[in-house]
């Protein structure tokens, strides 16, 4: 079994804890974040339209830096751990941080990934050949450019140390706080909430999507979401889906390293490529093949996430993953 039974807390009642956790996170992390960032701001003109640009610049790199791991740290994983200690038995354990990782399994992971690649590339074509008005689809390439000129600073890469570093800023930490939160915290509790885990990672997928604040690619952090929630859902650790979103900023890390021109600014952008339907489709396909295999050689690593160790003297009939006519050894929450 995945998860240890909660703490008797409905789930109307963790969706509150986790909820409230993650709004104090977001205000704490948001004023947090603008520490490294005070004799910036200062020195910047803030009533200008261009403040921003000010803010913006290769000399600001390490305070962005600073500031967006603080913010990140604040509101993707401290709230869940917060929710874990709180509503949990076994906070860590429930969560889905397992001590054992079947390397085979982080190895198709990684394969899963790059196979995704080319999907998530068509699924940027798709967007963009939606019906949107042409103030509709400015406004949404403005919005990519200014995130692209964010990540483009905190990716200034001028040696192999600075590359380094920023793996570790944009690609390992992330990985590992926004996996807490989402795969962790809000799919597993929906999975067991809804009592059907695929509309678990849907809507997860979704919030995913939709938090990274990206119109050109929600269809595509969409996919991604699914996929590492798939992974998540069929293993219940949360090591193997955080090896899957690293890799995935890895892979984008490095293009932007080994893109860059001599003495030129990374290009974030050159990420964005769009590829035609049909080389979506094979790549979706082929996922589907190797999820397949996945199952096999994950045999060991799949106990079906959501299903709780009964508290004693607890009766359950609403595991979503028992026959619900059976409220024998199950728990109720």
């Amino acid at each position: 079994m995945a998860y240890f039974a909660t703490k008797r807390i409905t789930y109307w009642g963790q969706f509150g804890v986790l909820t409230a956790f993650t709004g104090v996170g977001f205000v704490i992390g948001g004023l947090a974040g603008l520490v490294p960032l005070i004799g910036k701001i200062k020195a910047a003109d803030f009533s200008s339209p261009n403040f921003l640009n000010q803010i913006l610049t290769p000399e600001n790199t390490n305070a962005l830096r600073w500031m967006n791991s603080i913010t990140n740290l604040f509101f993707f994983f401290l709230p869940p751990i917060a929710y874990g200690l709180i509503c949990h038995q076994k906070p860590f354990v429930h969560l889905g941080f397992k001590q054992k990782v079947n390397w085979s399994s982080a190895g198709l992971v990684i394969l899963i990934m790059i196979a995704a690649l080319p999907m998530v590339g068509a699924l940027q074509e798709l967007t963009e050949m939606l019906p949107w008005s042409k103030a509709a689809l400015l406004k949404f390439k403005l919005a990519e450019d200014d995130y692209n000129k964010a990540v483009g600073i905190m990716a200034k890469m001028d040696n192999f140390g600075e590359y380094l570093v920023a793996m570790f800023v944009i690609a390992l930490l992330p990985a590992i706080f926004e996996e807490t939160l989402f795969r962790g915290a809000i799919q597993n509790l929906l999975s067991r909430w809804f009592k059907m885990p695929i509309l678990g990672i849907v809507v997860t997928a979704i919030v995913f999507s939709a938090l990274h604040g990206s119109y050109l690619g929600f269809l595509s952090r969409f996919a991604l979401g699914a996929v590492l929630g798939w992974i998540y859902y069929r293993t219940g650790n949360l090591w193997l889906s955080i090896i899957g979103h690293f890799f995935n900023n890895a892979f984008g890390v490095t293009v932007m390293y080994l893109a860059k021109k001599p003495g030129g600014k990374p290009d974030p952008s050159a990420l964005d490529e769009s590829l035609p339907l049909w080389a979506g489709l094979i790549s979706a396909l082929v996922v589907y093949a190797l999820f397949i295999f996945f199952e096999k050689i994950s045999k060991q690593e799949i106990d079906h996430p959501g299903e709780e160790i009964p508290l004693p003297g607890v009766q359950f009939k609403l595991n979503p993953f028992a026959d619900n006519d059976s409220t024998s050894e199950r728990t109720r929450y």
